[in-house]
C-alpha cells in the first residue's frame, strides 16, 4: 500500500477517502481515519465507524477495455449497493449499480460507450471529473475488496476537483437514510459547488472528542469543512456540562485552522424531549458563532413531515433541504 499526496493508491487504484488498507479473511477493509486516531476515539467509532465506507470510492481510469472487480458488504438492514460513475455522470442503466452481497460480487466494467459527448459537456458544462474516471461509489456499510482483474491506473490530479470539502458529522452525514451515498449531503454539497469530498461522518459515534478536532486541522487535503454537532450525545449516556466541555474544545482546536469551517448544530426533528435539545443547540451556538461560520441546524432543516419515522434522521427529502440550504450559505465564500 502506498499514500502519495494525501492519496491511498493500492492494486493501481485511488481509494479515495481511505487512510489505512487492512488485509483480513473477507479481503481489504478500508478504514477512513488513520488508527492512532481511532484508537483514541470510543469504542464504536474505534471498532465500528471508522471502517464504514461512507464516501469512499474506488478511482481508476482503464487501459484495458474491460475490468472485473469483486466487492463484497457485510450483512446489513439496508440494501449495500455500489454506483458507478464515469466522471461526474452516473453510469447508465446497464452500468449503473451492483449489489453487494457477503460472499462477494464481481463487478465488470466497460469504458463509457459515449465518452466523446461525455467530454464535450464537461468542458462546456465545466464539471469537475474527467469522464475517464471510473468511481465505484461504495454504500455505506462495512464493505471489503477482493480482486481485480484488468489493466487500470490511478487517476492524475488534473482529472479531479482541485478543491475538497470535508464533513464531520453523526449518521445523518455519513448518510443514513440517504438510500444511496450520491444522495448523502455532503456529495450533494459537494456536487452543487463542483468540489471533491470527504466524509468523516461517525454513525451514532460523533462524540466530538479532541482528537478528531486536532486530526481534522491536521489534514492538508481539504480547503473548506462542515461540522454537525450534537444529536449523538443527547441520550442519557453524556451530560450536558460533558458536552459543553467537549463542544467548546472541539470548537476551540477548529477555529485555530484559517480555512473556512462551517458549523451547525441539531437539525430539526420530532423527537420528545425538545427542551434538552435546545439546551444543546445553545451550546454549539454559543461557542462556534463567535469562531466558526454557524448556522442553525433549524434554518438547513425545520420541516417535520421531512423526517422518518424515527424521528430524528432526514428523509431523502430533508438531506436535500439540508444538503440545498448549506451550499448556498457555502458558495458565498467557497475557496474559487
Amino acid at each position: 500500500m502506498e499514500e502519495e499526496e494525501n492519496s491511498m493508491i493500492f492494486k493501481n487504484m485511488e481509494f479515495h477517502n481511505v487512510e489505512e488498507i487492512i488485509e483480513c479473511e473477507k479481503g481489504y477493509a478500508m478504514q477512513r481515519i488513520p488508527s492512532f486516531v481511532s484508537e483514541k476515539l470510543n469504542e464504536g467509532a474505534r471498532d465500528r465507524s471508522c471502517r464504514f465506507t461512507s464516501g469512499v470510492e474506488i478511482r481508476f481510469r482503464m487501459r484495458s477495455d474491460s475490468v472485473k472487480i469483486t466487492l463484497s458488504a457485510d450483512k446489513d438492514p439496508e440494501a449495500q449497493t455500489a454506483l458507478l460513475f464515469y466522471g461526474s455522470f452516473q453510469g447508465g442503466w446497464q452500468h449503473s449499480c451492483a449489489a453487494l452481497g457477503e460472499d462477494g460480487t464481481t463487478i465488470e466494467i466497460t469504458k463509457a460507450e459515449n465518452i466523446e459527448v461525455l467530454k464535450k459537456i464537461t468542458e462546456k458544462r465545466k464539471l469537475p471529473f474527467d469522464p475517464e474516471v471510473v468511481r465505484i461509489i461504495l454504500p455505506y456499510g462495512t464493505c471489503y475488496f477482493k480482486e481485480i482483474s484488468g489493466d487500470v491506473e490511478p487517476p492524475q490530479k488534473s482529472d479531479l476537483p482541485q478543491k475538497t470539502y470535508l464533513a464531520y458529522g453523526s449518521s445523518i452525514t455519513h448518510g443514513s437514510l440517504a438510500l444511496i451515498q450520491p444522495c448523502s449531503y455532503p456529495f450533494q454539497i459537494a456536487r452543487r459547488l463542483g468540489t471533491d469530498y470527504l466524509n468523516l461522518g461517525f454513525a451514532g459515534t460523533a462524540f466530538l472528542e479532541r482528537e478528531m478536532a486536532e486530526y481534522i486541522v491536521s489534514r492538508k487535503d481539504w480547503d473548506f469543512a462542515s461540522v454537525e454537532l450534537g444529536v449523538n450525545m443527547i441520550d442519557s449516556r453524556f451530560t450536558s456540562d460533558l458536552f459543553e466541555k467537549r463542544a467548546g474544545d472541539f470548537i476551540k482546536v477548529l477555529a485555530a485552522d484559517s480555512r473556512n469551517i462551517y458549523c451547525t448544530n441539531i437539525f430539526g426533528n420530532n423527537l420528545i424531549n425538545q427542551e434538552n435539545i435546545k439546551v444543546y443547540r445553545k451550546i454549539v451556538e454559543n461557542y462556534a458563532s463567535e469562531h466558526l461560520i454557524f448556522t442553525d441546524g433549524l434554518k438547513l432543516l425545520d420541516r417535520e413531515d421531512y423526517i422518518s419515522e424515527d424521528l430524528v434522521h432526514p428523509t431523502l427529502e430533508g438531506i436535500m433541504e439540508v444538503a440545498k440550504n448549506w451550499s448556498r450559505i457555502m458558495m458565498e465564500k467557497v475557496p474559487q
